[in-house]
């Protein structure tokens, strides 16, 4: 058999696999957009031209209380030449807030966590910068708690009610400026605030595992009901901030698909019309056109496309949903492998763990998986009792450790693929009953994999092999051949 030999990422590293001859390789080669001149002043252009939007100038004065929140740093992690989107962003919208004669003593920046885990001021500093960070005070720039009950104000329903609880902040701010930088479709738009700025009250209705969902990717804004109960989320605030006339203000990045990225488009506005323009940009960037579904996946995995370990390492938990979640998902319209195929990743998945942060992911892995595997049920009995249980909400609050319920949120979201899948294989797996208990079945090598793969699904089954080295990219799939 001829056969295809790449440099497969892997963890940490990468390995040399053989592919069959006819597997075919799905790539990005779209063209990277050039990186816009001067950032600073696209900043300023935005803010003087919002999309949907009064400009900055009109919708503050001397005595208005301004709010800045930005994303943390999962989310946007992948490497950006420096100084990066958001600090550049941060920087200008306080030059412009000085220029209309706001003073400092009325603003306030908000790391908008949702509920990851609180950032350090060092790690902070590689947000926005180490000269604004290390003269900032703790109690200007911060970041959210959504445990900080005094703190979150109680908003109302949706029309299928969804409860809406977001920072006091945002009702109470004469202006909310919120800095985006989505690093794929999942992002932006009313995210930023609903999720960012939100707490486990209204997350848990849109981030939990639906037993009946139809499976579409929450990386297709056009089809996924994830963004449909976002935007009614998104309603219910703008609602709130239409009685007081005011409104949200976005200023949304948009980078390029190459590393370092540069940012190519800077727009403002109105949360869903400006990131409209934001979703083309990722869409031109992002997107690759495929005809026709494979009857196997195979991609690698390397820990640099893994948000939630950034700056810490990777657990078996997060690479399942590196597995099942940001690579399984990574499509349009329908899934890269057809219903009842074999997707067959690489990666050690190492039986380690971060203690400071992933607190939760520990007692899930250790206590409850042994005997209870089902996302669904998992969800049912334990979320809340991992949402609310006080060491939990200690660490998180104190200790930078995710919230509680994060493991299981990121273990819920498994269950698409494999109610989509037939098997998944772990190829080069380096613990066979770690892998076992995350969903894997568990292969030494790649070879073994794809031979078990044939061998379920015939010799001459389609392969493809996500060719995926660093960046994330989606897969726009016609599911009949041209």
């Amino acid at each position: 058999m001829t056969e295809k030999t790449f440099r497969i990422p892997y963890g940490e590293s990468s390995i040399y696999g053989a592919l069959p001859e006819r597997t075919r390789i799905i790539k990005n080669t779209n063209p990277p957009i050039p990186a816009l001149p001067e950032l600073a002043q696209a900043v300023r252009d935005a803010l003087n031209n919002p999309i949907a939007h009064d400009p900055l100038s009109k919708l503050v004065n001397a005595k208005s209380k301004v709010t800045i929140a930005f994303d943390d740093a999962i989310g946007h992690f992948i490497a950006e030449n420096k100084p990066g989107f958001r600090e550049v962003a941060v920087k200008v919208i306080l030059e412009e807030l000085d220029k209309l004669g706001v003073s400092s003593h009325n603003i306030r920046l908000v790391c908008a966590i949702g509920l990851h885990r609180k950032w350090t001021r060092g790690e902070m500093a590689g947000i926005l910068g180490a000269d604004l960070v290390y003269r900032s005070s703790p109690s200007w720039l911060f970041n959210h708690d959504p445990e900080d009950k005094e703190n979150m104000v109680f908003l109302g329903e949706t029309h299928r009610h969804q409860e809406v609880e977001v920072n006091r902040l945002v009702t109470e701010s004469d202006q909310l400026i919120y800095v985006s930088h989505p690093f794929c479709q999942f992002n932006g738009g009313w995210k930023t605030v609903v999720v960012g700025l939100g707490t486990w009250r209204t997350q848990r209705h849109h981030h939990r595992p639906f037993p009946t969902a139809a499976g579409k990717s929450s990386i297709d804004p056009k089809r996924s009901a994830f963004f449909k109960l976002l935007n009614e989320m998104g309603g219910v605030i703008e609602a709130e901030l239409a009685k007081k006339g005011r409104r949200v203000l976005v200023v949304e990045g948009s980078s390029n698909n190459r590393l370092p990225q540069d940012v190519v488009q800077v727009v403002a506005g109105h949360p869903p019309e400006a990131h409209a323009k934001g979703l083309e940009i990722l869409d031109r960037q992002l997107v690759v056109d495929v005809n026709g579904q494979c009857d196997v996946l195979i991609a690698g995995m390397g820990n640099g496309r893994d948000p939630y370990s950034y700056l810490s390492i990777s657990n078996p938990i997060t690479v399942r949903n590196l597995a099942l979640s940001y690579t399984y998902g990574l499509f349009q319209n329908v899934p890269l492998v057809k219903p009842g195929g074999i997707m067959i990743v690489c990666h050690p998945c190492i039986r380690q763990f971060d203690a400071v942060h992933y607190p939760s992911y520990i007692e899930l892995f250790e206590k409850i998986l042994p005997d209870l595997k089902d996302g669904n049920e998992v969800w049912d009995l334990y979320a809340e009792d991992f949402a609310h249980r006080p060491e939990f909400v200690h660490k998180f609050r104190y200790n930078y450790a995710f919230h509680g319920a994060h493991s299981l949120i990121l273990y819920g979201q498994g269950i698409y693929a494999q109610k989509h899948l037939s098997r998944v294989f772990l190829a080069g797996a380096t613990d066979f009953e770690a892998a076992r208990r995350v969903g894997f079945e568990p292969f030494v090598s790649l070879e073994d994999a794809i031979a078990e793969a044939e061998n379920a699904m015939g010799k001459d089954c389609s392969i493809d092999y996500l060719d995926m080295p660093e960046l994330f990219f989606l897969s726009r799939v016609n599911a009949e051949k041209s």
